[in-house]
């Protein structure tokens, strides 16, 4: 059965740093999801994320190994274009959640997507996907490596 899920960065980031909490179960969690979806959004979030926090070798080493999957068609950047007007709606509505935080625009493209995608499944370490309603008729969205 292939599985399709949505990337957000914080899973990414986490995948990509052995010595990071987690590491093995997000490794873990990658080796069973067919189709990883990745936003440009989550791409400028991950680099952002690398470069200060690493430097760029880092970051462009992250790049290449996203490139590498895309290429081989495992992973996959759409176009967010046609699902910008869903994101906005999304944040919007969860505008006052958490406390007044509300969601990111990162994180309502990645609901936008997952309903493009017809999947539930999220590979986040974002507890805050919780509160979230997908928009695909699921009850709640599993959360990647945690609801495996």
């Amino acid at each position: 059965m292939s599985l399709v899920a949505v990337a957000d960065a914080n899973a990414l980031y986490r995948l990509l740093d052995p010595k990071l909490t987690a590491h093995a179960a997000h490794k873990k969690a990658l080796s069973s999801i067919s189709h990883l979806v990745i936003s440009p959004l989550v791409v400028a979030e991950l680099d952002y994320l690398l470069v200060s926090r690493y430097g760029a070798r880092t970051a462009l080493t992250a790049a290449r190994f996203i490139e590498r999957n895309t290429a081989t068609r495992r992973f996959e950047i759409p176009a967010v274009a046609p699902h910008f007007s869903a994101a906005i709606a999304v944040a919007e509505g969860y505008a006052d959640a958490d406390g007044g935080k509300g969601i990111g625009l990162t994180d309502a493209m990645n609901v936008a997507l997952a309903a493009a995608y017809g999947t539930d499944a999220i590979f986040t370490m974002g507890r805050h996907f919780r509160m979230v309603r997908p928009l695909t008729g699921h009850s709640t969205f599993r959360l990647l490596p945690d609801d495996m």
